[in-house]
């Protein structure tokens, strides 16, 4: 993958991005591998996900080891008003970095073959809730006068893909979005990202896919602590983090620089829209 311009400086990540981060998604694959390399830079956790007997065991690991201090939501981020609970549970902590990383899909479910209500749950993960907790916490880190918004988006967010439409429409949704904040927050010492993540050898996927018949070849896989490492070096530099489909595939380097340069090019004509008029 494309190495981040710099190497991340875990002291200004702790300084910034402590003393708590929140992360949505966290009981395994990227969700605890941004676990374990917050914990490691002395950063407090908030962990949400639906199963409370794996947050707990994951968070008194990091606080032994670390001696960080841990919280615990359960949630279902597919429902009415996750995004609010999210708010709710972190509204006395000092958070300095928000982490969405829910939003995996089983494999070969066709549009009209689910319940409709399946899709307003993916919607309301991906869209309403990432689009409520960016929101508030933006707010909040504004006032602070720094943080960092880490999207987990997909690869599959470039293109729609049949068996897999309305996934990846809303994790285009991240992406677009992400760009866009990146630029206007940038004024606030607010680092934003959106992860268009690979395909990774994850328990998540593992359950998704149980059953369908759809075989992974090892060497198309990621390891997913090696992807939000990756995330967490790239922070800083946003808007968007595209891996390569398979490791052994050349970077996107160029793809990512192009998409940042129309970024910014959109942010200066916007910004001369908006400038205050002159006599």
């Amino acid at each position: 993958m494309t190495q981040a311009p710099t190497p991340l400086d875990k002291a200004a990540a702790r300084r910034k991005y402590g003393p708590w981060a929140v992360i949505a998604g966290a009981s395994d694959g990227t969700g605890e591998g941004f676990a374990r390399e917050l914990a490691a830079m002395g950063i407090n956790l908030l962990l949400i996900s639906r199963r409370r007997e794996v947050l707990e065991s994951l968070g008194d690991e990091l606080a032994a080891a670390h001696g960080i201090e841990y919280r615990v939501h359960v949630q279902d981020l597919m429902v009415e008003g996750a995004g609010q609970a999210i708010l709710d549970a972190s509204s006395d902590l000092d958070v300095g970095l928000y982490v969405s990383n829910a939003g995996a899909d089983a494999v070969g479910k066709g549009f009209l073959d689910e319940p409709i209500e399946r899709w307003h749950g993916m919607i309301t993960m991906n869209v309403t809730t990432v689009m409520e907790t960016c929101y508030h916490f933006g707010h909040r880190m504004r006032e602070r006068g720094g943080g960092g918004l880490l999207i987990m988006s997909s690869g599959s967010a470039l293109g729609g893909i049949p068996f897999l439409s309305m996934y990846s429409s809303t994790k285009a949704f991240e992406g677009n979005f992400c760009e866009g904040l990146w630029a206007e927050l940038r004024p606030f010492n607010i680092d934003v990202l959106s992860v268009l993540a690979p395909l990774m050898d994850t328990p998540c996927y593992r359950r998704n896919t149980e059953g369908t018949g759809f075989l992974m070849d090892p060497s198309m896989a990621w390891d997913p602590f090696d992807v939000s490492r990756g995330a967490l070096e790239w922070l800083p530099h946003g808007p968007l983090l595209i891996y390569p489909n398979t490791p052994s595939d050349a970077d996107r380097g160029a793809e990512m620089a192009e998409r940042r340069e129309r970024v910014e090019a959109s942010m200066a004509l916007g910004s001369s829209f908006n400038a205050p008029a002159t006599s």
